[in-house]
């Protein structure tokens, strides 16, 4: 199978695709690791979140125990209860989070800060438990011995672990984040400068093989222009030589009418003259010889027709010495009371050079003859008229039609000849037909204003072949 593209053309973009695949790999790869590390911050930022609430809401609770003990308002323990469950809710959070995200040292601080946290609120539980039974002073007195106090520091100092290592690990996403950009970032402009100079290769060959191809079909368009100028000098000398071929075959015919016509014509009128004499001198003594005189004088008679119709046939006297009009008449005339054909002519008064008048008049013998053998036709219309630029002849018929591809058939060698016989004036010749509908032929000859009409004379190299082939034949 043919490549569209060569192969120093294909191996670029081939690699071109490779680098391109590449690319979105990394690409793909650079942005699952941002995200992983999006997540690993944002992770830290909800566990720094988490502890300082619970460090907060311990807080709270320590301080609405600290002020229901001092002023003895049940209001000021309504922040505690308040802040219970919610200290139990964050520090299953934050376990949960530590578990799933931490470090193995963070979650051992997890784990006693739990500790620590379950010990500061029964500490609380406690004092409370006590200044209900025993009273304030009993309560005070327990918060005098500092075991809370020593338990909110070290609270504060689990949850400051924690934070640290938070804020460690923030600092080493950080900047592992930055090297993954930078990376990302140095890594995406060499392969694209890589790409950009692989386009600039790519478009190079292209552009040389596009020059390459543009430089074949200018040659090839160069050769065809030459096959076409040469097509056409063949078929100008094979034109030439068809109407040179013509032109010398009306020739000999009219000086075969001629010859006939002046000798073999001479020959029957003296033998018939010596016949006659003959018949006169035998009619009283010798009836019988008489009677086969009379006979020869018959035969005699058909030959002169005879002779005269092949003279006609040859170069029609009519054209010679009454013009296109008349003989035209007569021979179409003659063949549609032969054929049992309607005929209606329109036929003016044109003044033609005697070669038009001839090939004109060819042309019509060649139609009827068509139309005899196989249009089977019952009516036939001929005009011929003159015009300001030429002279035009149409011939039409009702009957059955060409068959299809007869007009354009090489093997067609009427339509041929009258077509060659147009083109030898350089005039127009159409031919149409539909089946059942019958034909129309129009022929259009220019002229000019003297009333010649143009034509090329065939070269000496024409004549010279013409001469030859009727020296062959």
């Amino acid at each position: 199978m043919k490549r569209l593209l060569p192969l120093r053309v294909l191996l670029p973009l081939a690699l071109g695709m490779v680098v391109s695949l590449a690319i979105l790999g990394f690409a793909e790869f650079g942005y699952q690791r941002l995200e992983f590390a999006n997540r690993a911050m944002s992770t830290a930022l909800e566990m720094e979140t988490v502890v300082n609430e619970t460090l907060a809401l311990i807080v709270d609770a320590e301080s609405s125990q600290r002020g229901y003990l001092l002023t003895g308002d049940p209001s000021y323990l309504k922040p505690y209860q308040a802040a219970l469950p919610k200290i139990d809710k964050a520090s299953a959070h934050l376990r949960d989070l530590v578990s799933q995200n931490g470090t193995t040292s963070m979650i051992e601080h997890s784990s006693h800060l739990a500790t620590l946290i379950g010990e500061k609120l029964n500490d609380l539980e406690s004092t409370l438990t006590l200044n209900d039974r025993n009273g304030r002073e009993a309560a005070l007195q327990l918060i005098d011995t500092g075991v809370g106090q020593k338990l909110m520091e070290q609270i504060h100092g689990e949850a400051q672990s924690i934070l640290d290592e938070l804020r460690l690990s923030a600092q080493r996403g950080g900047l592992r984040w930055a090297r993954d950009i930078e990376f990302g970032r140095v890594g995406m402009l060499t392969m694209t400068a890589f790409t950009i100079a692989l386009l600039f290769v790519v478009m190079a060959l292209s552009r040389r093989e596009i020059a390459a191809r543009e430089a074949k079909r200018r040659m090839l368009v160069e050769e065809q222009h030459r096959l076409e100028r040469e097509v056409a000098a063949r078929t100008e000398e094979l034109s030439e030589l068809s109407t040179y071929l013509q032109t010398v075959r009306e020739e000999e015919k009219s000086r075969l009418a001629r010859d006939i016509h002046d000798e073999l014509g001479g020959i029957l009128v003296g033998a018939k003259m010596d016949v006659a004499w003959a018949s006169q001198r035998c009619k009283a003594s010798l009836p019988d010889a008489a009677n086969k005189l009379e006979r020869a004088l018959t035969i005699l008679d058909e030959g002169v027709e005879m002779k005269r119709r092949i003279i006609e046939e040859l170069r029609p006297t009519l054209l010679d010495n009454l013009g296109l009009a008349p003989a035209l008449e007569w021979q179409v005339r003659q063949t549609c009371e032969r054929a049992g054909l309607d005929c209606d002519l329109n036929l003016g008064e044109p003044s033609l050079p005697p070669d038009v008048s001839i090939a004109l008049y060819r042309i019509v013998q060649e139609a009827l003859t068509n139309i005899v053998k196989y249009a089977n036709a019952r009516h036939v219309d001929i005009d011929l008229g003159r015009g300001d630029d030429g002279i035009s002849l149409v011939i039409e018929d009702d009957g059955r039609g060409l068959p299809a591809g007869a007009a354009t058939d090489r093997l067609s060698h009427g339509i041929i000849g009258m077509r060659q016989r147009v083109r030898a004036f350089n005039g127009d010749f159409r031919i149409s037909s539909r089946a059942g509908a019958g034909t129309r032929i129009e022929v259009f000859i220019p002229l000019a204003a003297d009333g010649t009409a143009p034509q090329d004379e065939p070269d000496a190299d024409a004549r010279g072949r013409a001469s030859a082939a009727s020296a062959a034949d």
